[in-house]
């Protein structure tokens, strides 16, 4: 992803995985990633309870906010896919990714992807061992760059995405806070997970918009790197109520859940 204020640029390079990232506070830096299937996400769950949830809803609208090279977004469709197939989980797509970085959202729709060895087991675990069927393995592998000050390097491989996969993502080049006054106001799954932190200057401003797009029937989601590094003001403001069930998750339930400890110290177990 890459979000541009007054104080910082972040830009993540599309030819590895992992890049260092200025924080919100100054001087402050971070080594950050993308993966597939992040772990702040109780995929399996959270996703049967959207399932069921959406059942009798027509369409629902998903987005993926500072979607960098669209791991989050190819989670989401693959895992939908695999628990409904492609006919019964057509109502979830086109899934929008939204990012800034044009480098980033141009690489993306090519449909490239350079996995890890984590990337392809936890692609096979939430898929039911269907990597080839979204992939195509390419004979291209490499080593990632040191990072952090480290020698440390992680093989890569590059894969093409299969149409079954690429085409139920479309990828947007826009400013998050441009966007987000387009996107419709009813039925919104979104995910805006581990950019919050550096959106610390317009986060109030942009979590009110947000606000204004997610009714009872809309989800917003997060990420642990949000509530850890940056405690946002969605917590009992703007109508947002924080999900009793899944973790990072938000709602307009009006249930005002909020647990403190909950939110620092959750260790999140696989499912």
């Amino acid at each position: 992803m890459r979000i541009d204020n007054q104080q910082s640029t972040i830009n993540f390079k599309t030819s590895y995985r992992k890049v260092i990232k200025p924080g919100y506070l100054m001087g402050d830096c971070y080594e950050a990633s993308t993966c597939f299937f992040r772990k702040d996400i109780q995929w399996n769950s959270f996703f049967n309870h959207i399932i069921e949830k959406y059942r009798n809803t027509q369409k629902i609208n998903v987005f993926s906010l500072a979607s960098s090279d669209g791991s989050e977004a190819y989670s989401i469709a693959m895992l939908l896919i695999s628990k409904l197939g492609e006919e019964g989980a057509k109502k979830f797509f086109p899934i929008i990714a939204v990012d800034f970085d044009k480098t980033i959202t141009r690489n993306a729709r090519k449909g490239f992807m350079n996995l890890s060895a984590d990337d392809e087991l936890r692609i096979n675990k939430y898929t039911g061992n269907k990597l080839n069927k979204f992939f195509e393995r390419t004979n291209r592998s490499f080593l990632s760059e040191p990072m952090g000050g480290s020698e440390t390097r992680e093989l890569l491989t590059k894969f093409k995405t299969r149409p079954v996969l690429q085409d139920k993502v479309v990828f947007i080049t826009e400013d998050l806070n441009t966007y987000v006054e387009k996107m419709p106001d009813k039925n919104n799954l979104i995910f805006c997970r581990n950019c919050w932190p550096y959106l610390w200057k317009t986060s109030d401003e942009f979590a009110q918009k947000l606000s204004q797009k997610t009714d009872k029937n809309s989800y917003l989601v997060v990420g642990n790197f949000d509530t850890l590094c940056c405690p946002m003001n969605l917590k009992n403001c703007y109508g947002f109520s924080m999900s009793k069930d899944f973790q990072n998750v938000f709602d307009k339930s009006g249930s005002g859940y909020h647990d403190g400890m909950r939110v620092f110290f959750h260790q999140m177990a696989e499912d």
